[in-house]
């Protein structure tokens, strides 16, 4: 999106009634602004307005990709993360469920493109901010939560992988790793915007297992070949290193 189309877009979206706020948004490991998030308040948005704006764009030829945000559930999943209380829910095309703290990840990397006179927005980043770049309290309650889920995900597909259930094997897989990979970034103080690409970004930060993302896809690979004997080898491996690395982590805190 360049600055030229950014202004028209902003220019023709925020004069829609209820909208509050509208934020840059590339959703890939940087915030490019491809496609933006709006903000609105509840029942308050004419979506009739913005069909409206949207193929009065296209009609010049500036293609608006947008994502709605109810505004008042972010503020509450933002003041819940804060407090340590972390949350997933299911929602379609996100196989693995959208976690709270992923609108915080949006708040906290997006770029505020224009914003109601009440400061919606800004008054979200600034809450962020004052537990410093990432919240403490989020960090210790996302590493629990999830190193908890992998457990659990990865104990109920052993025992089918043994009986050949290699499809609920593999499923459960993918929710332990996912959930790694949300452990992976908190270990790095690091938000998360969704499982999209995360364990390419997991790999690359600094507290990470070794070639986790080779050893993850390698795993994928023994289930294909229907072999879970060589997958759980390799999945005790990683599970085991993820337990140093949240031990080490959590002894550096404490110290």
């Amino acid at each position: 999106m360049n600055e030229v189309n950014r202004e028209k877009i902003v220019s023709e979206l925020k004069s829609i009634p209820g909208l509050k706020g509208i934020v840059g948004y590339g959703g890939g490991d940087n915030i490019t602004e491809s496609a933006i998030l709006l903000y609105h308040v509840a029942g308050g948005l004419s979506n009739q307005e913005l069909e409206q704006v949207v193929c009065r764009m296209d009609d010049t030829g500036v293609s608006i990709h947008y994502k709605l945000r109810e505004i008042d559930p972010v503020v509450h999943a933002i003041s819940d993360c804060l407090d340590g209380k972390i949350s997933i829910k299911h929602k379609s095309g996100h196989p693995f469920g959208v976690v709270n703290s992923s609108y915080a990840a949006e708040i906290h990397y997006g770029r505020i493109l224009w914003e109601a006179p009440d400061h919606p927005l800004k008054s979200m980043k600034e809450m962020l901010a004052m537990q410093g770049t990432y919240p403490e309290k989020l960090r210790q309650a996302t590493i629990a939560y999830f190193m908890k889920e992998a457990t659990l995900s990865l104990e109920n597909g052993h025992g089918a992988a043994m009986q050949g259930g290699i499809h609920y094997a593999s499923g459960s897989f993918f929710q332990a790793a996912c959930s790694w990979v949300q452990v992976i970034h908190a270990l790095n103080r690091q938000f998360l915007l969704n499982e999209k690409g995360g364990v390419k970004r997991a790999n690359q930060l600094p507290i990470s297992p070794k070639q986790f993302r080779v050893r993850v896809n390698q795993v994928y690979r023994y289930f294909a070949a229907n072999n879970p004997t060589l997958a759980y080898c390799e999945i005790d491996m990683l599970e085991s290193e993820m337990r140093t690395l949240v031990g080490s982590c959590t002894e550096d805190v404490e110290g």
